[in-house]
């Protein structure tokens, strides 16, 4: 009895912790190259349930006697300790902002850009420009490019499919760009901003069959609200369900304390 109680609780633990991933992904629906979060869980090992006061059962193949068995029972469920995965694989759309120093990736791509933290990763191309002229995103990191930091001096800037960047007509670089799979193990950092678990860094060699840059546009977050809308609820029924669970352990508990072997006079 006292376990279902901690069964339910695990249920209303989890729940709590999917709202709030939900609620984080609705908040970012408008933030520029946001990848929503996924939150996983594993159930705790299940148990093995006898009847104990029941006289012992044959086990079919006169092995040895036995009480008669339940089955399993689960023991409630928790977040994996790499439970929160953002949805790196699926891409957003590509919203046309007429802004030179928008740039978006179409494909399995990241810009690569400087952080005090080292080498980050990012999908928002909302670039702009500093005081000494040098790219960076709205957070004031620096965009690298194959010979380093990004420096602008002139008032044309054009960037092709491939990501070399042009100003005035001249090359100055190319931007580097991290081809990432699906099967990497990525991280949110803040800020927009990712990085590989494990410390390593992303491939950056041969993406050009890999991905295509399109200067003037954004990509937007990959967040479906409606989606975001029927997981919430689905949630909240099933915190509700667990409550419930909860109210009638308490209900029986109540019962057995006070009721059960009451002496009537």
């Amino acid at each position: 009895m006292i376990s279902g109680l901690y069964t339910a609780a695990s249920g209303l633990i989890a729940q709590l912790q999917q709202q709030d991933v939900i609620a984080n992904n609705m908040a970012n629906v408008n933030t520029t190259g946001y990848k929503k979060d996924t939150a996983l869980f594993v159930p705790f090992p299940e148990m093995f349930l006898y009847r104990i006061n029941d006289a012992k059962v044959q086990i079919p193949g006169g092995v040895a006697d036995a009480y008669m068995p339940i089955g399993m029972v689960g023991k409630g469920v928790q977040l994996r300790v790499d439970g929160i995965r953002p949805d790196i694989a699926t891409e957003g759309s590509y919203i046309e902002t007429g802004n030179k120093l928008d740039v978006a990736i179409k494909g399995n791509g990241m810009f690569v850009v400087m952080t005090p933290q080292g080498i980050r990763y990012t999908r928002d191309g909302s670039f702009s420009l500093d005081s000494e002229g040098t790219l960076v995103t709205q957070d004031g990191f620096p965009v690298l490019g194959q010979r380093g930091v990004i420096t602008i001096d002139g008032k044309d800037v054009n960037i092709d499919e491939v990501g070399r960047v042009f100003v005035d007509n001249n090359e100055i670089d190319t931007l580097r760009i991290a081809i990432f799979s699906k099967d990497d193990v990525l991280r949110k950092q803040g800020n927009n901003l990712f990085y590989m678990v494990n410390g390593n860094l992303l491939p950056e060699d041969s993406y050009v069959d890999y991905v295509k840059i399109k200067q003037g546009y954004l990509e937007s977050s990959n967040v479906n609200v409606i989606r975001e809308m029927v997981d919430m609820i689905t949630a909240y029924r099933a915190y509700e369900a667990a409550q419930k669970a909860i109210q009638s352990h308490d209900q029986t508990l109540n019962k057995a304390v006070n009721d059960v072997g009451v002496v009537q006079i």
